[in-house]
């Protein structure tokens, strides 16, 4: 956590803050909505590839939500990062009304940040930062905060002071959790997605432990000498190209997921597994397939609990597929898996 200051004003609403992202809902946004902000407070660390889940996010709300509904979420590294909003929220950077969409980029290095009730928001900008009613990390009621650099200074913390205990699962309710273990999923984490598209589902699936390096993603175990291939194609059909720069090259069907290795068409030899580092325990043990399909290479959900989206190259939105139903992926499409984000680079392109 950095020396930035989140003030709190009272009022109705509710305020959290992990590390320096936030979130603000009002009194009519529902719990299973909240539960889906919380989580997304936990890409702050990876706040620059934050964009597709949160667009993903926006367009996955409840046909049912409140009118009355509204919301913002900062989801920041305490320098850059962006803004998600939804419905009569005010979002103020540096004095000035933020423009722009749903989700919105934005730096926050040495500014400020308010957002919340109108009204709040208002009476936050009519007076200076202040660390008196400082929120630094859990959920309390506001009707609006205001994340701010200026008041670094004034917060007086002792070098020595102890790091926050995140091992405990006693947090409030509707706080954000801590890190997990590698071991362990959040306690109580919400499945992101699956919380949006209705209600909670039995994640001890995602409870098992992570078995791949964050910086060794690839094919394992090897292909075996004499296992079918697909005939009259080359050996070689495209790469999957992680955000980081890591690729995987495409010689056959893949199976995608924290433990794919498991998944029926791996073990019956039809493909491959491609271990995806997960440590927010977001994805499925076999989340989706890519198969080869004649001339075609195809994207599958393997029934997931947080679902798979694709987005075409000059698409701004993401779709989700529905379980089991392939689609034809061309040069340049995305796969939204969990947090993780891929392209798809044709060999023939």
């Amino acid at each position: 956590m950095t020396g930035a200051s989140c003030e709190v004003v009272a009022g109705p609403g509710s305020v959290a803050r992990r590390a320096d992202s936030l979130v603000w809902a009002s009194e009519q946004t529902s719990d299973v909505v909240w539960e889906t902000l919380l989580s997304c407070l936990s890409l702050g660390h990876r706040a620059h590839g934050a964009a597709p889940l949160l667009h993903a996010v926006a367009g996955s709300l409840p046909a049912d939500l409140d009118p009355e509904a509204a919301f913002a979420v900062l989801v920041t590294d305490g320098a850059a990062g962006f803004v998600l909003r939804h419905g009569q929220v005010e979002v103020i950077l540096d004095g000035q009304p933020l423009t722009g969409g749903a989700v919105v980029p934005v730096s926050v290095a040495g500014r400020s940040v308010a957002a919340g009730h109108r009204d709040a928001v208002r009476e936050l900008s009519d007076r200076p930062p202040s660390t008196r009613h400082d929120l630094r990390d859990g959920a309390v009621a506001g009707a609006a905060f205001r994340w701010s650099t200026a008041t670094a200074a004034v917060r007086q913390v002792p070098a020595e002071a102890p790091t926050p205990d995140t091992s405990s699962d006693a947090t409030p309710a509707h706080a954000p959790q801590p890190d997990a273990p590698p071991d362990e999923p959040p306690a109580g984490g919400p499945d992101l997605l699956t919380k949006l598209d209705g209600p909670a589902v039995d994640i001890t699936d995602a409870h098992a432990e992570v078995t791949s390096d964050p910086d060794q993603t690839e094919f394992h175990p090897s292909p075996q000498a004499g296992e079918p291939t697909s005939p009259g194609l080359p050996r070689s059909v495209g790469v999957l190209v992680f955000e980081d720069g890591g690729t995987a090259n495409l010689t056959g069907d893949v199976v995608l997921g924290r433990r794919p290795e498991r998944h029926e068409l791996v073990e019956s030899g039809q493909a491959e597994p491609l271990v995806i580092h997960d440590p927010e325990h977001v994805l499925s043990s076999a989340h989706a397939a890519v198969r080869i399909q004649g001339d075609e290479v195809v994207v599958v959900d393997l029934d997931s609990l947080n679902g798979t989206h694709v987005a075409a190259p000059d698409a701004r939105d993401w779709t989700k597929l529905s379980a089991g139903a392939p689609y034809a992926m061309t040069d340049g499409c995305r796969m939204l898996l969990g947090w993780t984000v891929l392209t798809y680079r044709s060999s023939s392109a």
